[in-house]
C-alpha cells in the first residue's frame, strides 16, 4: 500500500515479526490508527523460530523471571481472539530440562522427576540423573501464531500494511515522528515502534546506537511422529514436537545476517539431539533452516521510551525471547503510547539507557 506524502497516524509500528504484529494489534484494539510496515527478510526470527515458552529455564533474577512469567500467563488472552482464524491455537504445556543433577530448590509450579519417572513420562529421553518437569513452561507452534496474527492485522479497519518495503529512515527529531520507506513512501504518526528484529540497528535517523546484532540459529526437524509429547531441554538442545515433525535446535552462531543451513549444524544438532532422544539416531532429517535472533549483549529485550526523542518506543531486542514476550510487549508498547502506568514493575530494567555507557 502507498500513502499520500500527507498521511497521518497515531502510531506506525516498523518491523512486522511477532513483536511487530502483536503491538499493531493491541493499538488498533485500543482505538489508534497504525501503519505496520514490513519487508522481506530471509531469517526473520518469528518464522525460523521453534516457539519454546520457557521462563523457568536458564539463569535469570528474580525480577526478569517475573515479568518472562508475567508474559507467559498473558497467553491464553491473546490466543483467544487468534483462534478466529486458526481455532487449533494451544500452548503445549509441560517442558521437561534434563539435569545433571538434582537442584537445591525448585519454583512452585516444577516438580522433580528421577529417571524412572522420566522413562515413564517420556520413553524416548534419556535423562540418567533425572529431570525438572516445569508444568506451566511449554510450546507453541510459532508458524501458525504468526500466521493468524497477519490475518487479524490484514483485516483490522485500523491497521495499514507496507509490505516488502522496508523502512529506510526515520526522522523523531521534532513533533510527529516521519517513517521513510527504501521506495519513498513516507507517513507521520505521533508515536513510532521500532520492532525490526534484527535489522533494528539499521535504520537511519534513530537517535543513538541501537545495540542490536544477529545471532545466527540453526534448527532442523525430524520425521519423527509422536517420538516424544511435550518439549525437552538440556543444555544447549530443545526438542519440540510440532504435528508430524521434531524440532531440534539451535546453535548459537556470531554470523552477521548469513542464514545458510549447513550440513555442520545439521550434524551438529542430530548429534546432540540423538544423545538426549537416542531413538532420533534412525529418524530422518526432513528439513533444516537457520534464523536470525536479535541479541543484545545481555540477551535482555530493549523496551521503552527513547529518552531523548519520547515518540519513539523501543519493542526490539528480544534474542532467543520473542514469542515468548509478545503479549507482554504488546501490552507494553500501548502503555507507553498511551502514557500510561507500567504493566509490569520490572519494565525500566529493559530500558536501552541501561546501555548509555
Amino acid at each position: 500500500m502507498a500513502f499520500p506524502q500527507s498521511s497521518h497516524f497515531d502510531t506506525a509500528v516498523i518491523g512486522d515479526g511477532i513483536i511487530g504484529l502483536s503491538a499493531a494489534l493491541e493499538l488498533a484494539r485500543a482505538g489508534a490508527s497504525c501503519a505496520l510496515f514490513g519487508a522481506d527478510r530471509p531469517g526473520a526470527g518469528s518464522g525460523a523460530a521453534a516457539g519454546i515458552l520457557a521462563p523457568s529455564v536458564g539463569q535469570r533474577d528474580g525480577e526478569i523471571r517475573e515479568f518472562f512469567r508475567y508474559s507467559l500467563n498473558l497467553f491464553p488472552a491473546f490466543l483467544a481472539p487468534l483462534r478466529e482464524f486458526d481455532p487449533e491455537l494451544e500452548v503445549l504445556e509441560g517442558l521437561l530440562e534434563t539435569m545433571p543433577s538434582r537442584p537445591a530448590a525448585l519454583d512452585a509450579d516444577s516438580r522433580w522427576l528421577s529417571d524412572a519417572e522420566v522413562r515413564r513420562t517420556e520413553p524416548a529421553i534419556d535423562a540418567p540423573n533425572g529431570a525438572v518437569l516445569h508444568t506451566h513452561d511449554g510450546a507453541i507452534d510459532n508458524t501458525r501464531v504468526v500466521a493468524a496474527l497477519r490475518r487479524a492485522v490484514s483485516r483490522h479497519p485500523r491497521v495499514s500494511v507496507v509490505g516488502g518495503d522496508g523502512v529506510a529512515e526515520v526522522d523523531v527529531s521534532t513533533g510527529p515522528a516521519r517513517v521513510t520507506t527504501r521506495a519513498g513512501t513516507s507517513v507521520h504518526a505521533n508515536s513510532l515502534i521500532l520492532a525490526a528484529g534484527a535489522w533494528s540497528a539499521q535504520i537511519r535517523g534513530l537517535p543513538r546506537r541501537v545495540p542490536i546484532s544477529p545471532l545466527k540459529g540453526q534448527i532442523i526437524a525430524f520425521d519423527a511422529p509422536d517420538l516424544i509429547h511435550r518439549p525437552v531441554s538440556a543444555g544447549h538442545v530443545y526438542l519440540v514436537p510440532r504435528g508430524r515433525e521434531l524440532v531440534a535446535g539451535a546453535t548459537s552462531e556470531d554470523a552477521g545476517f548469513d542464514t545458510t543451513a549447513t550440513e555442520d549444524g545439521e550434524r551438529t544438532l542430530r548429534a546432540a539431539a540423538t544423545k538426549l532422544c537416542p531413538p532420533l539416531a534412525d529418524a530422518r532429517v526432513a528439513r533444516r533452516w537457520a534464523g536470525l535472533r536479535p541479541a543484545t549483549s545481555d540477551m535482555l529485550p530493549i523496551l521503552g521510551e527513547d529518552p531523548e526523542s519520547p515518540s519513539l518506543i523501543y519493542a526490539c531486542g528480544h534474542a532467543r525471547n520473542g514469542i515468548l514476550l509478545a503479549p507482554a510487549t504488546a501490552l507494553a508498547v500501548r502503555a507507553f503510547v498511551e502514557h500510561a502506568p507500567p504493566v509490569h514493575p520490572s519494565i525500566d530494567r529493559f530500558s536501552i539507557a541501561r546501555f548509555a555507557d
